[in-house]
Protein backbone atom coordinates (compact mmCIF):
# COMPACT_ATOMS: atom_id res chain seq x y z
CA UNK A 1 0.00 0.00 0.00
CA UNK A 2 1.41 3.40 -0.96
CA UNK A 3 0.43 7.00 -0.37
CA UNK A 4 1.57 10.43 -1.50
CA UNK A 5 2.12 13.34 0.84
CA UNK A 6 -0.01 16.27 -0.27
CA UNK A 7 1.72 18.50 2.23
CA UNK A 8 3.52 18.26 5.54
CA UNK A 9 3.77 21.65 7.15
CA UNK A 10 4.74 22.86 10.61
CA UNK A 11 4.11 26.32 11.99
CA UNK A 12 3.31 28.11 15.20
CA UNK A 13 -0.44 28.53 15.58
CA UNK A 14 -2.22 31.34 17.33
CA UNK A 15 -4.92 30.12 19.65
CA UNK A 16 -7.69 31.60 21.76
CA UNK A 17 -10.15 29.94 24.15
CA UNK A 18 -13.54 31.49 24.88
CA UNK A 19 -16.43 30.30 27.04
CA UNK A 20 -19.86 31.92 27.02
CA UNK A 21 -23.40 30.89 27.89
CA UNK A 22 -26.85 31.50 26.50
CA UNK A 23 -30.01 30.95 28.54
CA UNK A 24 -29.91 27.16 28.04
CA UNK A 25 -26.44 26.23 26.75
CA UNK A 26 -22.78 26.76 27.50
CA UNK A 27 -20.18 27.02 24.74
CA UNK A 28 -16.49 26.27 25.28
CA UNK A 29 -14.75 27.14 22.03
CA UNK A 30 -11.15 27.02 20.89
CA UNK A 31 -10.03 29.13 17.95
CA UNK A 32 -6.86 28.29 16.02
CA UNK A 33 -5.45 30.51 13.31
CA UNK A 34 -2.93 29.40 10.72
CA UNK A 35 -1.66 31.04 7.55
CA UNK A 36 -2.35 27.71 5.89
CA UNK A 37 -6.12 28.25 5.73
CA UNK A 38 -6.24 31.59 3.86
CA UNK A 39 -7.60 33.73 6.68
CA UNK A 40 -9.94 31.17 8.16
CA UNK A 41 -9.82 29.85 11.70
CA UNK A 42 -10.43 26.37 12.99
CA UNK A 43 -13.27 26.69 15.50
CA UNK A 44 -13.46 23.70 17.83
CA UNK A 45 -16.29 23.00 20.26
CA UNK A 46 -14.59 21.53 23.30
CA UNK A 47 -17.82 19.90 24.53
CA UNK A 48 -18.32 17.65 21.54
CA UNK A 49 -14.91 17.91 19.82
CA UNK A 50 -16.56 19.01 16.56
CA UNK A 51 -14.81 21.60 14.40
CA UNK A 52 -15.45 23.94 11.50
CA UNK A 53 -13.08 25.97 9.33
CA UNK A 54 -14.57 29.49 9.32
CA UNK A 55 -14.11 33.15 8.53
CA UNK A 56 -16.50 35.89 9.63
CA UNK A 57 -17.90 35.98 6.07
CA UNK A 58 -18.71 32.26 6.18
CA UNK A 59 -21.10 32.78 9.09
CA UNK A 60 -23.57 34.81 7.03
CA UNK A 61 -23.17 32.93 3.72
CA UNK A 62 -23.37 29.31 4.82
CA UNK A 63 -24.97 27.61 7.80
CA UNK A 64 -23.03 24.33 7.62
CA UNK A 65 -21.16 25.47 10.75
CA UNK A 66 -24.41 25.04 12.71
CA UNK A 67 -24.40 21.30 12.01
CA UNK A 68 -20.64 21.00 12.33
CA UNK A 69 -20.54 22.58 15.79
CA UNK A 70 -23.95 21.10 16.79
CA UNK A 71 -25.46 24.45 17.78
CA UNK A 72 -29.11 24.09 18.84
CA UNK A 73 -31.54 26.00 16.61
CA UNK A 74 -32.61 28.24 19.50
CA UNK A 75 -29.03 29.58 19.80
CA UNK A 76 -28.13 29.99 16.13
CA UNK A 77 -28.71 33.77 16.03
CA UNK A 78 -26.74 34.39 19.24
CA UNK A 79 -23.84 32.12 18.28
CA UNK A 80 -23.68 33.41 14.70
CA UNK A 81 -23.51 37.00 15.96
CA UNK A 82 -20.81 36.03 18.44
CA UNK A 83 -18.77 34.13 15.83
CA UNK A 84 -19.03 36.86 13.19
CA UNK A 85 -17.78 39.46 15.64
CA UNK A 86 -15.10 37.23 17.17
CA UNK A 87 -13.73 35.87 13.90
CA UNK A 88 -13.48 39.34 12.33
CA UNK A 89 -11.22 40.57 15.15
CA UNK A 90 -9.65 37.30 16.28
CA UNK A 91 -6.24 37.42 14.67
CA UNK A 92 -4.44 39.76 12.35
CA UNK A 93 -1.91 38.60 9.79
CA UNK A 94 0.71 40.70 11.64
CA UNK A 95 0.30 38.39 14.63
CA UNK A 96 1.94 35.58 12.69
CA UNK A 97 5.09 37.45 11.71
Amino acid sequence: MTFDYLYDQSENLLSRFITFATEKHRYDLAFFYSQHFDGKSIVLSLQNMRAALLSSEDISHDDSWVRSLEVPQEDVDIVSSFLAKTLSTLFKHDDLD
